[in-house]
């Protein structure tokens, strides 16, 4: 068995007396843990039911997946390289290849889905992509299906590839100070925005894309966990993604 594919169902939950609670464990039976306790409209969809349709699915080719669980394997991620989508050169020599992630939970804390992802290859930083464009997800409710799987990857695709010019337009766009020093002040704490500040101050690449990547290099390699294994280092890059390099594309660079 997969190690994602452990047994998992839903159990009733009734008081002390043997009254019925409007709530449902979800309790992977393998081991006998309560991975989360939902309400009564949560819709159980098992990790395998979610890569099994997604890789039947999507209309190009997926290879070298990863997979990572957390908390006890109520949350899931599994990446995926597509070599078929051609690459794109953010500028001379700085290559970027594009893949697919697939996410889902047993807690609510997911919906299930999948988003595009892209790797800059000169470093191997894992990269975002605006949500607008680059994620299908469904809440976990009744009847929840992935529907139009096919049709809604080939509709993102061109824009997927129209991300790539927005880089191409920061590599262009060196920020002031001030703009530099406000993004950071709304996205992270005094630590942490000394840090970046500092490092900014001292690379190379002072342009927007300098910036992003200066970023991206750190929840790709060294964001900090309190304990370091990879369950806890990919929640917390699941994070940073969402609150500062989500944030970073609606954030106006021009001076």
């Amino acid at each position: 068995m997969d190690n994602y594919n452990f047994p998992v169902e839903e159990r009733k939950i009734k008081t002390i007396d043997g009254l019925d609670v409007p709530r449902k464990a979800i309790v992977r039976t393998d081991t006998n843990k309560v991975l989360s306790v939902m309400g009564e409209e949560y819709a159980l969809v098992k990790h395998s039911d979610v890569l099994d349709n997604i890789e039947k699915t999507i209309p190009t080719e997926l290879i070298n997946r990863k997979i990572t669980l957390c908390k006890d394997g109520a949350i899931l991620f599994a990446r995926y390289e597509t070599p078929k989508i051609e690459t794109v050169e953010v500028k001379k020599g700085d290559i970027v290849k594009f893949g697919v992630e697939v996410f889902n939970s047993y807690d609510g804390s997911l919906p299930v889905g999948f988003v595009f992802i892209a790797l800059r290859l000169v470093c191997t930083n894992g990269m975002t992509i605006p949500k607008s464009i680059a994620r299908l997800s469904v809440r976990h409710t009744g009847g929840v299906k992935l529907n139009n799987v096919q049709e809604e990857f080939t509709r993102r695709l061109p824009l997927y590839f129209n991300t790539a010019n927005r880089w191409r337009e920061w590599a262009d766009v060196t920020p002031s100070q001030e703009k530099t020093d406000a993004f950071l002040k709304s996205v992270m704490g005094e630590r942490l925005r000394k840090q970046f500040g500092e490092e900014y101050q001292s690379a190379k690449d002072k342009t927007v894309w300098g910036l992003y990547n200066l970023l991206t290099y750190y929840n790709t390699h060294n964001i900090n966990v309190r304990k370091n294994n990879t369950e806890n280092k990919r929640l917390a890059q699941f994070n940073f993604e969402q609150r500062v390099l989500g944030n970073f594309y609606n954030y106006k660079w021009e001076n």
